[in-house]
């Protein structure tokens, strides 16, 4: 009788669907041909639906524009075209809590049990991204908090006189500018900046830009100050507590300040000291140090400065170097060559401001306004949700 080996991918976002989608396409129908054993993937994450998080900004102001079942997709039904492999994908809605290096297991408890699980895997792919202050711009779970957190925060803002948005990268002003855009001069906004420029990815004259843009929907930007702790006051305004040792008080008070790993049930031995990031080889994106067939892929892998648009560079790396050596040891198909990593610093950022404006640079080159407007301001880049969602973004080996 053979075996079964599992290949087991943890986190179903961004990073995880798109392992999964080429393990899927172009390695699962090779090792079918394997006869001393059968491979079986396995996903795992806490929430049953993958969410388009690039449009948070948007959906905490809008739900109706941007609807829950366009934005909000079953990480289950995205495997479906695969009717070939049906026995052979396998998701779980759970939380992973450990990982056993030396067993070869992962250790978790599913949705809405206190009860564990432990699934032993052959290869191991860590792609379980970052999570930030709120649930309102990440998952933070169940995807219905999120959906739920939208909805309380689209009703909060519709009479809110003083907004208070912490942080300074794109996340925090395309917040801003949503809010700006759409309360019309309504209420008063402020974004609070921990650093001396907005946007640090981008060079000093697309920061001041954005600024000037932000100026136009009413957003007042107040630099080299950070957000210290909030307290709600007893007519349900929020305090603000900042830096510099003085306080606001709004009516409605957002987190943009930036993200951690979910890599708490992680050993300490993969992950880069003094952080929580995983510590994968930059240019092969495998986890040398946690033994054979374990990979890590996405924000969580730390290879590179994050996002989606790098993400898509660094998966047919991850994809070339797992089915090189997972068919290999297997000894089917044709083994592809293995593949480096190039890390890309250069100034790439689109960061719509509203829907209608916004800066944004390519590798150095300044996209005009109208044109990051066109790409991601109009809808946050909803055209290519089926690409990540479906596997389009790994069609090719």
């Amino acid at each position: 009788m053979s075996e079964t080996r599992n290949i087991v991918v943890l986190g179903a976002s961004f990073g995880g669907l798109g392992a999964a989608h080429y393990i899927a396409r172009h390695v699962l129908p090779k090792l079918a041909q394997a006869k001393d054993a059968k491979y079986v993937l396995h996903l795992l994450d806490p929430s049953t639906h993958f969410w388009w998080h690039i449009g948070a900004p948007r959906e905490l102001v809008s739900v109706k524009e941007m609807p829950h079942s366009k934005y909000f997709l079953p990480i289950a039904d995205a495997f479906k075209q695969y009717s070939q492999l049906k026995d052979s994908i396998v998701f779980h809605q759970g939380t992973a809590t450990d990982v056993n290096l030396e067993g070869r297991t992962v250790t978790f408890t599913p949705h809405e049990s206190s009860a564990t699980e432990t699934l032993p895997y052959y290869a191991l792919v860590i792609a379980t991204g970052v999570k930030s202050p709120t649930p309102i711009t990440t998952l933070h779970g169940d995807h219905h908090i999120s959906i739920k957190a939208l909805e309380e925060m689209n009703s909060k803002l519709v009479n809110a006189k003083e907004v208070i948005i912490g942080g300074g990268g794109p996340v925090a002003v395309e917040t801003a500018g949503e809010v700006g855009a759409h309360s019309k001069g309504k209420a008063r906004i402020t974004l609070v900046a921990g650093g001396k420029k907005l946007l640090p990815v981008l060079n000093e004259s697309r920061s001041k830009q954005v600024q000037k843009l932000l100026e136009k929907v009413g957003v007042t930007v107040l630099y080299e100050t950070k957000v210290t702790g909030t307290s709600e006051t007893s007519d349900g305004k929020t305090e603000v507590q900042l830096s510099n040792g003085k306080t606001m008080t709004a009516d409605v008070y957002i987190p943009a300040v930036g993200v951690q790993p979910n890599t708490q049930f992680l050993p300490k031995s993969i992950l880069k000291e003094g952080s929580g990031w995983v510590n994968a080889n930059p240019l092969t994106l495998r986890v040398d140090s946690a033994g054979p067939l374990v990979y890590a892929v996405g924000d969580v892998a730390n290879a590179d400065k994050g996002g989606a648009l790098l993400m898509q560079a660094s998966l047919p790396v991850f994809g070339a170097n797992f089915a090189h050596d997972v068919l290999k040891n297997a000894g089917v198909g044709s083994v592809p060559a293995e593949r480096s990593y190039k890390r890309n610093d250069g100034e790439t950022q689109l960061v719509p401001v509203g829907p209608k404006m916004g800066v944004g640079a390519f590798n150095g080159w300044s996209m005009p306004g109208f044109a990051v407007s066109m790409f991601k301001g109009k809808d946050y880049m909803a055209a290519q949700i089926n690409k990540t969602y479906l596997g389009g973004i790994v069609a090719k080996a």
